[in-house]
């Protein structure tokens, strides 16, 4: 299935006042990977939501653990892969690696959202065919 690998440079703003990257930094650079992820297999968020009506991919899961510190001038590996498809879900798995050492392991799970006419609701929608075809690839 389609992966994607990243490195991201530790920066002092990253940091709590211990020294250590704050943790809440983590969800934004899994966001971020997702959407590098989609763009390594050519197509963007924008695009898939104007193509295909879909409101976005919202997270509904998270599963994260931490085994090792970040600090100031670190350089993180982050690879991103699909690890399953479902018909309205696909999840998702992080690594980050630090200095070759397992980091952060992350699950997570997202959905395909639209709006139902009918319900006049946002609600789970299918996986586009386009974007089941794309994570799919090796």
């Amino acid at each position: 299935m389609l992966m994607n690998k990243r490195t991201i440079s530790i920066e002092f703003g990253h940091c709590d006042p211990s020294g250590i990257v704050y943790n809440p930094h983590y969800f934004i650079w899994f966001d971020s990977s997702v959407h590098a992820l989609l763009a390594s297999g050519g197509v963007t968020l924008k695009a898939l939501m104007s193509e295909f009506g879909i409101d976005g991919i919202p997270v509904v899961d998270y599963k994260c653990k931490f085994f090792a510190p970040a600090r100031w001038g670190d350089e993180l590996l982050f690879e991103t892969g699909i690890v399953g498809l479902h018909r309205c879900a696909f999840d998702i798995q992080h690594r980050i690696f630090n200095g070759g050492v397992l980091a952060v392991d992350c699950a997570e799970t997202r959905v395909c959202t639209a709006v139902d006419p009918q319900q006049g609701r946002v609600g789970a929608h299918p996986l586009p065919e386009k974007l089941v075809e794309i994570f799919s690839r090796p």
